[in-house]
């Protein structure tokens, strides 16, 4: 059998408030890129190399509606503004990119 590595990005992300925030962690998977383009074409927003912060939200947003992680009815802008940060945690090696639950610069409360 062949050896397959997932490329598709695992994010931690972070909602809430920076007081209490609520850490999600999600695999995005082939569904939810391909839920990006179609919505990317319909809504015209630009493309992933001109708004990688948008690209990661909404996969996040895709992914953690998939599995179950929030309520299939939170629509995508609800998620953006209440989303704190989203970051990739393993590389495409599958390797823990030492991400932190603590957003830059910020002390927690």
């Amino acid at each position: 059998m062949a050896d397959y590595k997932l490329t598709a990005p695992h994010l931690r992300v972070l909602r809430g408030s920076l007081d209490a925030p609520e850490v999600i962690e999600v695999q995005c998977l082939n569904p939810d890129m391909i839920l990006w383009d179609r919505t990317r074409l319909r809504h015209k927003w630009p493309e992933v190399k001109d708004s990688p912060f948008m690209w990661l939200t909404f996969l996040a947003w895709a992914a953690a509606r998939r599995t179950g992680a929030i309520p299939s009815d939170l629509s995508y802008e609800t998620w953006e503004q209440t989303t704190l940060d989203v970051s990739q945690i393993r590389d495409e090696n599958g390797e823990e990119e030492g991400a932190s639950p603590t957003l830059p610069g910020l002390e927690p409360g």
